[in-house]
C-alpha cells in the first residue's frame, strides 16, 4: 500500500494546484469561440492551446478542441532553448509552466500567434482538432508575436529589432539595426524596458 503524499508535495507537483486549469482566456467578438491555454492534466507543466466552440442552441456543452500541442509541434517541452527575453518575461510573470504560456489573436479571434523555443507559430482557430497550428520559418529568435487586426501579418520582437512577418513566412525589418538579433544593442524596439516591465506591469 502506497503511503499518501504529504501536503507540500501535491502543491509543488501541481504548481499550487494551477496545472490543468484554463488560463489566458480570450472570447471572440461574436461570442462563438473561447480560446485559452491549458495543460492536459494536473501534473503536466506544458500548456497547449485550446478552443471551445460555443453552441448557441440548447444542448450539451461541446468539449474543447486542441489546436496546438507543443509535444506534437516540437516533440519536447520548449523550455530548453528559450530566448533570454522570454526567460525574463516568465520570471517577471512568475510563470512556472512551459509550452504556450502566452498568445495573441487577431481582431476577430480567428488566428492566434505564439512562440515555442523562440520559433513562431500561428494557429487557425477555425480549423479542426489538431489541424490549425503550423510554424512560420522566420528570422529569430522570436519574442512576443502579435497579429494585426486582419490576421494577415504578425509583428514580433527579434533581439533588439522589430519585425513583421506575413503568413507565407516572409518577414521584414521595421525598426532597429539589421543583425541585432541578440538583444545586445543599447537601443531596442517593440518591448518595454526592464523597469517598466518589472515595476509598472507593462508586459
Amino acid at each position: 500500500m502506497t503511503a499518501p503524499a504529504t501536503f507540500p508535495r501535491p502543491p509543488a507537483r501541481t504548481q499550487r494546484f494551477t496545472l490543468g486549469d484554463p488560463r489566458t482566456v480570450t472570447v471572440s467578438p461574436d461570442g462563438q469561440r473561447v480560446v485559452f491555454a491549458r495543460s492536459s492534466r494536473g501534473d503536466d507543466p506544458v500548456n497547449a492551446l485550446w478552443v471551445l466552440d460555443v453552441d448557441p442552441a440548447d444542448g450539451p456543452v461541446p468539449a474543447p478542441r486542441l489546436v496546438a500541442d507543443p509535444h506534437e509541434l516540437l516533440g519536447v517541452a520548449d523550455d530548453a532553448d528559450l530566448p533570454e527575453a522570454e526567460r525574463r518575461r516568465r520570471e517577471r510573470m512568475r510563470e512556472g509552466a512551459a509550452g504556450v504560456t502566452g498568445y495573441a489573436c487577431d481582431g476577430s479571434v480567428r488566428t492566434a500567434a505564439f512562440t515555442l523555443s523562440g520559433r513562431l507559430f500561428v494557429a487557425d482557430l477555425l480549423a479542426g482538432v489538431g489541424a490549425g497550428a503550423r510554424e512560420l520559418h522566420v528570422e529569430g529568435p522570436v519574442f512576443d508575436p502579435v497579429p494585426d487586426p486582419a490576421g494577415s501579418q504578425i509583428a514580433y520582437v527579434c533581439g533588439s529589432t522589430l519585425r513583421v512577418a506575413a503568413l507565407d513566412g516572409t518577414s521584414r525589418l521595421v525598426a532597429g539595426e539589421p543583425g541585432h538579433t541578440d538583444a545586445t544593442s543599447t537601443i531596442s524596439w517593440g518591448s518595454a524596458e526592464f523597469v517598466a516591465a518589472e515595476e509598472m506591469g507593462r508586459h
